[in-house]
Order: C-alpha cells, then structure tokens, then sequence
C-alpha cells in the first residue's frame, strides 16, 4: 500500500512538473508579442537564450563529463531539439504574432495534443485510436473558429499568422518526440543546456545580421521581458519538461499541454488587454474538447484493459501497474 501511494505522489509531482512547463510555455506567447512590437525576431530569440545558457552554466559543474561521453546519435537527437523546440518553435511564434494576437496563437497552441499524437503515429509507430482522430478534428475546427477575421484583410492576416505558429505547434511537437528518444540517457540539466548552445549556434548569423540593422539599445522594459524569457519561460520551463517527459507516455504528457493555450489566453487577455469574443471562446472549447478526447480515450483503453481480471478472475496484485 505504502508503495502504491509513493507511485502515485511520484506521478503526481511528474504531472505537475509538465503542467507547469507548459503554463511558462504559455506566457512565452504574451511575453513574444511585446518582444516584436520592438525587437527584431531573430535578434530577440538570440538573447532570450543568452540569458538562459548564462543561467544554466552554474549548473553544468561536474556535468562536462556526460557531454564528453554524449555519442553521435545523442548529439544529433540535441540538435534536432535546439532545432525544432527552440529555434524553429520560437522563430515560427514570433512572426506568426506579428500578424495574430497573442489570444489566437494561445488558442493555437492547444492542439499540441493533437499534432503530438499524429507525429506519434507515423515516426513512434503509435496507433492512434477513435478518440485522438476526434480530437484532431475538434483541435482543428477550433483553429478555424479562432481564425476567423472581421474583413478580408484581416483574414488574410489572421490566416497567414494562424499557420506560423500552427508549424511552431509541429516543431514543438518534434522536440518532445526527440527528447523522449533520449530521455533515459541524458540528464535534464545536460538536455538543456546543450540545446540552448545548440540554438545559439544556429541563431548567431540571422541574429548579427539583424543586429547590425537594428538602430536601437534595447530599452528597460524590453530588457525585463527578455530576462523573464531566459529564465522562466526557457530555463525552468525546459528543465521541468525536460526531467518529467520522459517519466510519462505520450497521452499524459499531450494532456499536461492544455496549460499552454490556458496561460496564454487568460495572460493576453489581462495583460495584453485581448479582446476574449465569442469566437475565441468557441474556439477554446473545441480545442480543449479535442485535448481531453486525443489524451483520455487512450487513457481510459488502458485502464480498462488493466482492470481487467485474469484467467483466475484477480486484479494483479502490483498496484505499480496502474501507474504506467
């Protein structure tokens, strides 16, 4: 019994772990959309993450020996994480919030659960039941909804900056599935900072390039921003991903991502001072339809098939097997 419980804390400090993540992911939203009022994409990206591998340096005392014993397959795997969950998830956020609010993309970023399972299905070799197609038709039909502009200027517009952080969603997506890939093997800290080095690196031209033509020193409030970015929306949001996604499968760590599209909605809405219509609302609820379909159907396969008696009609006796 007393095992059993420990499990059950153990998952639930997981859980919490990728909801808060998640939650900081979300403010990443608003806190992009005051970043791109002033600052440059690529310049603004760069030293987001500046700040974060400054922060992560302390950490990596005693740590340079793992990443002396990192093989090709593992670095390739970081690579690809710095590629798709930093740099091409912020780069695709970024221009996508110039020509939507930070109240779409929120609503955008909640078909994670969605996209993860579809990508699941063809690279993991996943199957995907009835539920997770339901709830890519319900993710979808909320992108649409929310995507509706006024005339069609704006729709344009919406439309245009809708599908950029749609691509942010699939590279967010890719990089989970790229962490799992190496989770037992690489430590969250060493995880972290590599893919952020990794992201610096690729970065650093488009970056000097844009601030060469940049004819302003960032102001003080720009400065805050970009430090709030560093720390909590990559440092801390990434190693509470980093260290809790691999502890969980792929329906779980789907279902803790409705915590990005509610901290942004809900920030943008109050900070940001987003009108929260109808249509935004509508579009939530299709979107929070389809991450509660795609992450507990499965969930409730599963469970049923762990409840279900044996030959000798008893539950098994490890309690740890519901855990998994």
């Amino acid at each position: 019994m007393n095992s059993y419980l420990t499990s059950r804390k153990n998952r639930l400090i997981t859980v919490l772990k990728l909801v808060l993540a998640m939650a900081l992911a979300g403010s990443s939203v608003v806190a992009g959309k005051i970043l791109v009022s002033s600052m440059p994409v690529f310049l603004s990206t760069f030293f987001t993450l500046l700040v974060a591998l400054l922060c992560l340096l302390p950490f990596m005392r005693g740590k340079m020996a793992e990443v002396k014993q990192l093989s090709g397959r593992q670095w390739v795997y970081l690579f690809l994480q710095g590629l798709c969950g930093i740099v091409l998830f912020r780069v695709f956020t970024l221009y996508g919030l110039k020509y939507t609010g930070a109240l779409q993309a929120g609503v955008i970023t909640g078909t994670t659960p969605a996209v993860l399972a579809a990508l699941s299905f063809y690279m993991l070799k996943e199957p995907i039941s009835r539920g997770s197609a339901v709830g890519v038709a319900c993710a979808v039909a909320g992108c649409i909804l929310v995507n509706q502009g006024g005339t069609d200027h704006v729709s344009t517009h919406y439309l245009l900056g809708g599908m950029l952080v749609m691509l942010a969603v699939i590279s967010e997506s890719l990089f989970t599935i790229f962490r799992k890939r190496i989770a037992d093997s690489v430590s969250a800290i060493v995880n972290t900072t590599v893919l952020i080095f990794c992201s610096l690196v690729i970065l650093l031209i488009p970056a000097t390039i844009e601030g060469i033509h940049y004819a302003r020193v960032p102001g003080f409030h720009d400065i805050l921003v970009i430090l709030y970015y560093g720390v909590f929306a990559t440092v801390i949001a990434y190693l509470l991903w980093t260290s809790a996604v691999g502890q969980v499968d792929g329906a779980t760590a789907g279902a803790a991502t409705a915590a990005m599209p509610a901290s942004a909605v809900l920030l943008a809405a109050l900070l940001l001072n987003e009108p929260l219509g109808l249509k935004h609302f509508g579009g939530f609820m299709l979107v929070v339809a389809g991450i509660l379909t795609t992450s507990c159907w499965p969930a409730a396969q599963s469970l049923n098939s762990v409840i279900k008696p044996n030959s000798d009609d008893r539950i098994p006796e490890s309690p740890q097997v519901l855990t998994k």
